[in-house]
C-alpha cells in the first residue's frame, strides 16, 4: 500500500516536471524573434503578426478547402542604397523593408514556388493571403541589400538569374554592385538559406537586340529551330543551377515578359521540369487547384518607386 510520504514525493516530483516544461516553453518563445516591425515580443500587439510572417517556410501538410486563390506577385529588380540610383527598375532598400512591413501588417504572408505547385497538383494549404516576391536578373544587390532583409522578417522570394550574367560576375574581382550580377556562390548560399529559391532567367537569351526580343519566337522563325534553341538554352541554366544549388528551378521568368502568345512554349517548358512561369503583365492572378495550367503566364506587379501598395493590393 502506497505510503503517505510516497504520495507526496511522487507530487512534487510531477510539479517540478511541469514547471520545467512551463519554463523551457517561455524561454523558446521570448527567443523567437523581433514582429514584423522590428520589435521585441510584446511591445505593441504586433507579435503574433510577427510570427506569421514566417508560415510559408513550413510545408503544408493540411489539405486546402479553396477550390480556387487570389495570388498577387510582385516584380523586383535591382535594391539600392543610394537615392541617386533610384530608377523605374531599382529602389531603395529602406522601400523594400517598407514593403515587407506593409505585407505583414495587412495579413499577407509569402509564399515558395514549391507550396503554391503543392497546392496546385496536391490541394495543400497556403495562408489565407499569399503572396509571391519575385526579382528578376539576379543582381549582386540583391544578396546585398534584399536577401537580409527577407531574413530579418522570415519571408520568402524567387530570384531568377542569367547564366552567362553569373559567370562573368563570378569571375569579377571588381564588381559594382549597381549593375553586376550574383556569382554561383551567392548564388548556392541563397539557395541554401531557405528564404530563397532560384528561378531561370535564361542562359544567355536576355536580350532586345536583334530580331529576337529575349526568349521569344522571332517574326517568321521555324519552330523547330525555336524549340531547338529554347531547350538548349534553358536547359543549359538548369544544370548549372543544380550543380550550385543542389537542384533545378521550377519557375522561368520570361525576359521583358515577352513570350509566344499561342502558348506554344509551354509544352517545351513543361517537358524541361518547369512548373511555373511569370510575365510582366499586371495583374492578380487566379489560381486554381488541380489546373497545373493555371500557373504558367503568371501576372506581376513591376515595384517602381512611385508603386502604391494600399491602391494596388489594399
Amino acid at each position: 500500500m502506497l505510503k503517505k510520504s510516497d504520495f507526496l514525493i511522487f507530487i512534487l516530483i510531477v510539479f517540478m516536471a511541469l514547471a520545467g516544461t512551463l519554463a523551457y516553453l517561455g524561454s523558446a518563445a521570448g527567443n523567437s524573434g523581433k514582429d514584423v516591425n522590428g520589435e521585441e515580443p510584446g511591445g505593441n500587439g504586433n507579435y503574433t503578426a510577427g510570427l506569421l510572417s514566417g508560415v510559408s517556410s513550413i510545408v503544408p501538410v493540411v489539405a486546402d478547402s479553396r477550390e480556387t486563390i487570389q495570388l498577387p506577385v510582385l516584380m523586383y529588380h535591382g535594391i539600392t542604397d543610394i537615392s541617386a540610383s533610384v530608377n523605374e527598375y531599382t529602389i531603395l532598400s529602406d522601400t523594400f523593408e517598407e514593403d515587407l512591413i506593409w505585407l505583414g501588417k495587412n495579413g499577407f504572408t509569402t509564399i515558395t514556388v514549391k507550396q503554391l505547385v503543392d497546392y496546385v497538383e496536391k490541394g495543400s494549404s497556403l495562408p489565407d493571403k499569399p503572396v509571391l516576391i519575385t526579382f528578376d536578373d539576379g543582381y549582386a544587390n540583391n544578396y546585398a541589400f534584399a536577401f537580409p532583409l527577407l531574413q530579418k522578417y522570415h519571408m520568402h522570394a524567387v530570384i531568377s538569374v542569367i547564366g552567362d550574367k553569373a559567370d562573368e560576375s563570378s569571375g569579377d574581382m571588381y564588381r559594382k554592385l549597381s549593375n553586376s550580377s550574383l556569382s554561383w556562390g551567392e548564388i548556392a548560399l541563397l539557395a541554401s538559406s531557405g528564404n530563397v529559391e532560384i528561378g531561370n532567367h535564361t542562359y544567355s537569351l536576355h536580350s532586345s537586340a536583334g530580331e529576337r526580343k529575349g526568349a521569344n519566337m522571332k517574326a517568321g522563325e521555324d519552330s523547330h529551330e525555336y524549340e531547338a534553341i529554347l531547350r538548349q538554352d534553358l536547359s543549359s541554366l538548369q544544370e548549372k543551377i543544380a550543380e550550385a544549388t543542389g537542384s533545378q528551378p521550377l519557375l522561368f521568368a520570361w525576359p521583358y515578359g515577352e513570350y509566344p502568345k499561342d502558348g506554344s512554349a509551354d509544352e517545351i517548358l513543361k517537358d524541361l521540369g518547369f512548373k511555373v512561369t511569370v510575365t510582366s503583365y499586371q495583374k492578380i492572378n487566379t489560381i486554381e487547384m488541380g489546373n497545373p495550367d493555371s500557373l504558367f503566364g503568371l501576372k506581376r506587379f513591376l515595384r517602381t518607386p512611385d508603386f502604391d501598395m494600399d491602391k494596388i493590393l489594399g
